[in-house]
């Protein structure tokens, strides 16, 4: 990513932690070791998490939006 802006930089984050949660569920920090299926879990969870928490920001986006305009003028 060339230049992310601050939702996916947070994104980015959250998908950090969660890939250290991950390592330490494998058991193994020598990612030469791992298996297909532990590299495939791998890249769902960073993959997931990011695009999980994208998606929450969004959620927060349009729930702050929608009080604003639901608030009369």
């Amino acid at each position: 990513m060339v230049d992310p802006n601050d939702q996916e930089v947070a994104a980015m984050r959250a998908a950090g932690d969660i890939a250290g949660q991950y390592i330490d569920a494998v058991g193994r920090t020598d990612m030469a070791t791992w298996s297909e299926a532990d590299w495939r879990g791998f890249v769902e969870a960073i993959c997931g998490a990011y695009v999980d928490a994208l998606v929450e920001q969004q959620i927060a986006i349009n729930t702050a939006l929608s009080k604003v305009q639901a608030v009369p003028a």
